[in-house]
């Protein structure tokens, strides 16, 4: 008797990123883990990771949608962390940023509507709406992690977001630009007493530490 069984939509996602990236990727020095589903290399002192999101949602045969989420690790700057302060980071992160906030990045139209993820489950669709990733990937997303791993153009992406602005003095002080990192806790401890209730305590105790 044939065999009927649809394939989950994790199996199904998982079988269109091995044939549409796994080549290329792996030829541009990533390696891949189905069971976290993210492609991962290392440059220099950073760890580049792009990672499928799926929707919690999906139902075999029904939805098969997922995102992807960028990012960029760096040991170098826990070690460097742990010298200058005598303990850990709480984490290693350099970058991250979900898909849809990547500059110039494309979603598939289907069926005349705009969509803001990737969604494969229909067959005469799926080509298209690989091809779209492919070309997001290869042509927009790696171009962004090599660009944020680099210590001034990550410490300048926080300052942007006034987002971990201890962080970004970190950064700057790897990239041998103390002026910078000056300036950075600076504009954190401006920004902390604008908005004290839009920031977490702890980053001005961060700011802090770095200060005085």
């Amino acid at each position: 008797m044939e065999n009927t069984r649809q394939p989950t939509p994790r199996e199904l996602i998982t079988t269109s990123i091995t044939e549409t990236l796994l080549e290329p990727l792996i030829q541009s020095g990533f390696t891949f883990s189905k069971s976290s589903l993210t492609f991962k290399r290392n440059s220099g002192d950073f760890t580049q990771n792009i990672t499928f999101q799926l929707n919690r949602y999906n139902e075999t045969g029904i939805s098969a949608e997922f995102r992807t989420i960028w990012s960029i690790t760096s040991k170098a700057y826990s070690k460097w962390y742990k010298v200058k302060y005598g303990t850990k980071p709480l984490n290693d992160h350099i970058f991250t940023e979900p898909d849809w906030n990547i500059e110039n990045w494309e979603f598939p139209v289907i069926n005349n509507k705009q969509e803001y993820h990737f969604q494969i489950i229909e067959e005469t669709q799926r080509p298209e709406v690989l091809t779209i990733l492919k070309n997001n990937i290869l042509n927009i997303g790696i171009l962004t992690l090599n660009h944020f791993s680099n210590w001034e153009n990550a410490a300048n992406n926080l300052l942007s977001k006034n987002s971990d602005h201890h962080k970004a003095s970190d950064f700057f002080q790897l990239a041998g630009n103390p002026e910078k990192s000056l300036q950075a806790l600076q504009k954190g401890l401006d920004y902390w007493k604008q908005h004290p209730k839009a920031s977490n305590p702890e980053d001005l105790d961060e700011i802090h530490k770095r200060l005085f």
